[in-house]
């Protein structure tokens, strides 16, 4: 057996699960910034006059540029 103090110990279990959380993040946070603008867009089509359009914006209503009527996200 490996004689260990507690202080030690403790610090081994607080540090390595936040090592892995902050690994993890960084990880998520640059896969993220790779993802194309058109996996970005919302995606929209009229309900007034068929106008399909796309913004980048996460937004879950917007207006028509067309028309101005407002539309529900068809897709996110």
């Amino acid at each position: 057996m490996i004689p260990m103090q507690l202080g030690t110990i403790l610090v081994l279990f607080v540090s390595v699960p936040l090592f892995i959380t902050a690994a993890l993040a960084l990880i998520y946070s640059i896969r993220s910034r790779h993802r194309s603008g058109r996996e970005r867009e919302n995606i929209y089509e009229c309900a007034e006059c068929d106008h399909v359009y796309a913004f980048a914006r996460s937004r879950p209503m917007d207006r028509c540029p067309r028309c101005g009527h407002l539309n529900e996200a068809v897709r996110t």
